[in-house]
């Protein structure tokens, strides 16, 4: 440790030298006031320092004021050397600032021993400095990968609108949200996902500029702080960097992967004055660019709030529907293209919304799908169908396999097997009378795993049916592979399959391929005589749509089972 002589008696300055080389300091010898505080402005500032009271130019006390009036100067423990001996004279060389003194002519081992207590002080102090600087570490940065966390974010961010405000320049926030994720940590592991989350930090600070701010608000999102920017435009330039950064491939753990992210932007100060309104507008933003597709940036508009205001209603409602019973479930015929018998009915999920009516699936499962609430809602279609048909079959009417729509969420549940079980189970339904709908899409997410489910369902004897078939990544290889029973063509394929030679011959091609693996072919969404007969020519074996019957509720379905064959009626109707 370097040690501060300041002693302008020659042979007090020499000894004092020798004897803190003797013990291990190093000496750092000045002959007065003037030179000593010239030397504890150099970056190497000694820690402690023996200080004689009386000098010229500045006496030890003046000296000692003087540190201690230095702010950015390190705490220096400070010895006076005095041969004042009067008690108020101690106690005024203590006032100034000095931590201890030593009486002329000096004890060569009193002077140690206060050299030593003085070290051990500073060593104190250096440790508590540690883990004040630690704590205040861990306080307002990311545990996991360093970057600032919300509490810093807010500060530097309330910083930023200060100093905008004075200045008279734009600000803004970036809301960035990786997309999929979760698909990540749930594939992969969470341990895979934290590394990923450091290299993604990694790049971000890359892309940005040295006057910006980024953090971690929690989970994958990050915010931020473009700093001194002059228009929107520079936003978009930098959004523009850091998507192009994120969307290089990342190889972690032998595995290549490519993410993209959501990108919201906020403007200082025409989206808002303060920093809670704007980091919530940069959300709402980014929220935006999420349902525009995912690897984009938005910027908040006011008419984009009202947007998200009216979505935050609608889910609010939706949670509180399956409570308040104002689901509804609808029936809509199957039948034989050749003779027109009834097959089986698909059950269709509407909302009897209060002071609205009717509300189909379109406006409000794409929202129960995005926030969970689909498993539930697919939970108690499933139970309801069951428990209809059942009623159906108890009261001695036909008796006909019912389908159920299954999401890809619901699907991917762990207990999904276990749900349909305990749904046959309760309320009574043979399982060949159930037939579970899914897509290609809920399929293909995991093959694997959807191949275990599928055929677990299977040996519960629940029929399964592939939905929506030729707008994913259908192949034959596939349907090999998956254990269906239906294939039913998606109805933009029927929708103009008499004008439209492609739509056409993918209708063909389906019926062909699906019946040389033995399997039952429906047709979604006939509503004409034409695309009846065009479909009978392709030797199709089933069709529902409007031209049959629209879904209907379960009153009605059951007057529809008692009329004549229904569909020669029409035909003969079309034809006359």
């Amino acid at each position: 440790m370097r040690v501060l002589i300041a002693e302008d008696d020659v042979v007090s300055r020499k000894l004092l030298a020798t004897l803190l080389e003797k013990w291990g300091y190093e000496p750092v010898i000045t002959c007065d006031g003037k030179q000593a505080l010239s030397v504890l402005r150099n970056e190497d500032t000694p820690r402690l320092a023996i200080l004689d009271w009386m000098m010229p130019y500045a006496d030890g006390t003046q000296v000692c004021r003087e540190i201690r009036r230095q702010d950015d100067l390190p705490y220096i423990y400070v010895i006076l050397l005095t041969a004042k001996s009067r008690k108020q004279d101690i106690i005024d060389g203590l006032d100034s600032g000095a931590d201890d003194y030593v009486m002329k002519p000096f004890d060569a081992g009193e002077l140690k021993v206060r050299l030593r207590a003085g070290q051990r002080i500073i060593d104190l102090q250096e440790e508590l400095l540690s883990t004040k600087v630690a704590l205040h570490e861990q306080a307002t940065h990311d545990p996991l990968i360093g970057l600032p966390n919300r509490l810093l974010f807010g500060d530097r961010l309330n910083h930023g609108l200060a100093t905008a405000r004075k200045t008279g320049q734009p600000l803004a926030i970036m809301f960035l949200d990786l997309d999929r994720f979760k698909m990540v940590n749930d594939t992969l592991g969470h341990n895979t996902g934290d590394l990923l989350l450091k290299k993604v930090a990694e790049r971000l600070t890359y892309s940005l500029r040295d006057v910006d701010t980024i953090a971690r608000m929690g989970g994958d999102e990050f915010t931020m702080i473009l700093s001194s920017i002059n228009s929107p435009d520079d936003a978009s330039r930098i959004a523009d960097r850091v998507l192009k950064v994120l969307s290089e491939p990342i190889v972690l753990e032998g595995q290549e992967m490519v993410i993209s992210g959501s990108i919201g932007i906020s403007i200082f100060p025409t989206d808002g004055d303060n920093a809670e309104t704007l980091v919530k507008n940069a959300d709402t933003a980014m929220y935006r660019a999420k349902e525009m597709g995912r690897n984009n940036y938005q910027f908040y508009t006011e008419t984009l709030n009202t947007a998200i205001l009216k979505r935050m209603t609608l889910e609010n409602s939706l949670r509180k529907a399956l409570e308040r019973s104002e689901f509804v479930v609808h029936y809509q015929p199957r039948v034989n293209i050749k003779d027109g018998e009834i097959m089986g009915m698909e059950a269709l999920i509407r909302w009897q919304k209060p002071e609205v009516g009717l509300v189909y699936p379109a406006q409000f499962i794409p929202l129960a799908e995005e926030t969970g609430l689909i498993v539930q809602i697919g939970e108690w279609v499933l139970r309801t169908a069951c428990a209809q048909n059942k009623k159906w079959h108890d009261a001695g009417l036909a008796t006909l396999p019912v389908a159920v729509n299954i999401s890809a969420r619901q699907f991917h549940q762990n207990d999904l097997v276990w749900i349909v079980k305990d749904a046959l189970k309760s309320t009574g339904l043979e399982p060949h009378y159930l037939e579970l709908e899914l897509t290609e899409t809920a399929l293909m997410r995991n093959p694997d795993q959807a191949t275990r489910a599928l055929n677990e369902l299977r040996e519960l004897g629940v029929r399964i049916s592939l939905d929506d078939f030729g707008i994913g990544h259908s192949s034959l290889g596939y349907l090999k592979r998956f254990p269906v029973n239906t294939v039913k063509i998606d109805q933009s394929f029927v929708r103009d399959i008499t004008t439209d030679p492609d739509d056409a011959a993918i209708a063909g091609a389906v019926v062909a391929m699906a019946h040389s693996l033995k399997l039952n072919v429906i047709a979604e969404g006939v509503e004409t005589l034409q695309q009846l007969e065009f479909l009978r020519s392709l030797n199709c074996d089933e069709m529902q749509g409007y031209f049959v019957s629209r879904p209907i509720p379960p009153d009605e379905f059951l007057q529809f089972l008692n009329r004549p064959n229904h569909l020669l009626c029409m035909v003969n109707s079309e034809a006359a």
